[in-house]
């Protein structure tokens, strides 16, 4: 199945539908969506967290809310991240390296700490390349798959253009949504 270009709400679906799903493409659209779904969603945890300390007057028990939601959509992140690597044309060993050597670096921090240095620099310029391989454009038809049906106009504005389901319409001339 080719990916889609999708809204905010069918995107959300998508990300906990597809929680599981490391293989295929995820579009720039989905990607984009989740990213600002989770720092909305980020919003009411970190202030359950105030709320907690606040109440409870200790460290211990701050960050408990927060860290449940990221222990909870932790796979479909990685899921996402490992799509989304893959419509630019990139392997999700990256993602996998990216996450190990930070590990390897605290690991290393009581034996060298010159060599935990360079594996922390290492660490964020990884990072770096990481940002922007997510956030390029897609790549052609690559070995997972097709990339996304362009948006070109059919009887208004396209949205969600799929080859296995209809496409939500604008219609152009009464402005109404028509599916």
């Amino acid at each position: 199945m080719s990916p889609k270009r999708v809204g905010f709400v069918e995107a959300v679906k998508l990300y906990f539908y597809n929680y599981s799903n490391f293989s295929g493409r995820s579009t720039e659209s989905e990607f984009g969506w989740i990213i600002l779904f989770n720092m909305l969603t980020s919003i009411p945890f970190e202030i359950l967290d105030l709320i907690v300390f606040l109440t409870t007057k200790s460290l211990i028990y701050t960050f408990i809310p927060s860290a449940i939601w990221v222990l909870a959509t932790l796979v479909p992140n990685l899921s996402l991240c490992t799509r989304r690597l893959h419509d630019t044309g990139h392997s999700a060993l990256l993602l996998v390296v990216s996450m190990i050597l930070p590990l390897v670096a605290l690991m290393v921090f009581f034996w060298s700490l010159v060599l935990a240095i360079v594996l922390w620099f290492a660490s964020f310029v990884l990072y770096i390349v990481l940002i922007i391989f997510l956030f390029m454009s897609p790549d052609k038809k690559n070995k997972w798959g097709e990339p996304a049906e362009s948006l070109g106009p059919k009887n208004g504005i396209v949205y969600g253009e799929n080859k296995e389901s209809d496409a939500t319409v604008i219609n152009s001339t009464s402005f109404t949504y028509d599916e």
